[in-house]
């Protein structure tokens, strides 16, 4: 009987922290995607400088 009491609780406990977490969220607003451009452009940059160090150790 306890397990069942345990159970439940948990689950409503989950059910309530999901609801707070997302309630927030709103899947119809326009996104800014401009930090992935920016993260894009740090990875491209890296990607080159690590293109030039190993032409580098191939000398």
């Amino acid at each position: 009987m306890l397990t069942i009491i345990t159970v439940c609780v948990v689950v409503v406990t989950l059910l309530l922290v999901g609801s707070l977490i997302f309630d927030g969220h709103d899947h119809d607003d326009e996104h800014d995607y401009g930090y992935v451009e920016e993260l894009y452009e740090k990875l491209e940059y890296i990607s080159q400088c690590i293109d030039e160090l190993e032409k580098r150790l191939e000398e």
